[in-house]
């Protein structure tokens, strides 16, 4: 949902947590004149907490597949200076 209401956006494949898109004059009006700002949303991809043992095993076959590994979460330039300073 945006300010107005529903809007249809298509993320595109491969989109991570936390990739921000802007949505083009959806955000606020401007108090000087008739434009509208722009709207920026931060993409939250949850993942199911329960599988089945097939949906799981799917899984791992298409990870060996594609030969992509799950490292955990992106850290960020500072998340990587403060783990310097912890070693």
């Amino acid at each position: 949902p945006t300010l107005e209401g529903k809007v249809k956006y298509e993320v595109p494949s491969g989109t991570q947590t936390g990739t921000v898109f802007r949505l083009k004059n959806r955000g606020i009006k401007n108090v000087r004149g008739t434009n509208k700002g722009d709207q920026y949303v931060k993409v939250k991809i949850e993942v199911p907490k329960k599988l089945t043992d097939k949906q799981k095993q799917i899984l791992s076959q298409f990870a060996e597949e594609s030969g992509e590994t799950n490292d955990g979460e992106k850290k960020g330039f500072f998340d990587k200076i403060k783990d310097s300073f912890k070693e």
